[in-house]
């Protein structure tokens, strides 16, 4: 089996967020897929195995599986454009748990991800005090998403700066914490971050999904459907964003760090 490290959201090696792929020919099983998963240890592990009517495609973190990863979704992309599996000129599709995603490549090198969107809701029933207390800065709204919760921070320079602790976010949500704020400096209008200790990943450095959600959350705020964005990880990564109706178009550039042979484990 080939398995690829692959740099996502970024052109640089070392940046954005990293991603295996592995390129499947054989079947695997769940158990074999999460134990490498977690060999892994990175934020996501995706499985691409070739279809009839295009690709099946399936992540996994260190702890779970998860129904919809975007870094790993460019990450998985990026290796079949490069490596010639699919021509440049066509667009990918991916069977997922979260249905059908195409992925085009651009002449820049950028790769554009269609993906559905999830918008947000308010949650009146929560004390923005107590979110305050722990992380020390002015919380603007809390928002639900299955699984998830949204925090929108006041002031991008607070949320830059979080260091918030992993025993309290884990019983924020089932899944993980999702932090915004809107910036609008530098070429960038939103900045945003995401941490997810139930899945293993203290901070999440680049999270494709979360911007399908953040993107019609901004878009109802400022009117528009265009948007720089910048995920303020400790290693980085930009994307630009278009809504368009109920989908989000993610756009971004990848980078091979290096491939390999894995033997195939009966476990």
């Amino acid at each position: 089996m080939k398995l690829y490290h692959i740099d996502a959201f970024t052109d640089e090696p070392f940046k954005g967020n990293p991603a295996a792929v592995c390129w499947v020919e054989a079947p695997l099983t769940d158990a074999y897929m999460q134990q490498l998963a977690a060999e892994m240890n990175l934020s996501e592990t995706a499985f691409v195995t070739k279809t009839n009517n295009g690709f099946s495609l399936r992540w996994f973190t260190p702890a779970r599986e998860v129904p919809l990863c975007g870094h790993a979704t460019m990450a998985s992309a990026f290796v079949l454009f490069e490596t010639g599996k699919v021509d440049k000129k066509e667009t990918i599709t991916f069977h997922t748990l979260s249905g059908p995603l195409h992925v085009q490549y651009k002449s820049s090198g950028a790769l554009i991800m269609d993906f559905p969107s999830q918008k947000p809701q308010k949650n009146n029933q929560v004390n923005l005090r107590t979110y305050e207390d722990i992380l020390g800065c002015t919380v603007a709204e809390v928002l639900d998403v299955p699984n998830e919760c949204l925090l929108v921070i006041k002031n991008a320079e607070d949320l830059r700066s979080l260091n918030p602790p992993s025993d309290v976010l884990s019983k924020w949500a089932e899944n993980g914490v999702m932090m915004t704020a809107w910036e609008d400096k530098n070429g960038v209008d939103f900045v945003s971050r995401y941490f997810a200790p139930n899945l293993g990943i203290k901070e999440d450095p680049v999270t494709g999904f979360m911007h399908t959600i953040l993107t019609p959350y901004w878009a109802e705020k400022k009117g528009k459907n265009h948007f720089s964005a910048y995920q303020a990880s400790q290693r980085g990564g930009h994307m630009q964003l278009n809504l368009v109706n109920d989908r989000v178009h993610i756009e971004g550039k990848a980078i091979k760090v290096y491939h390999t042979d894995v033997p195939v484990i009966n476990v």
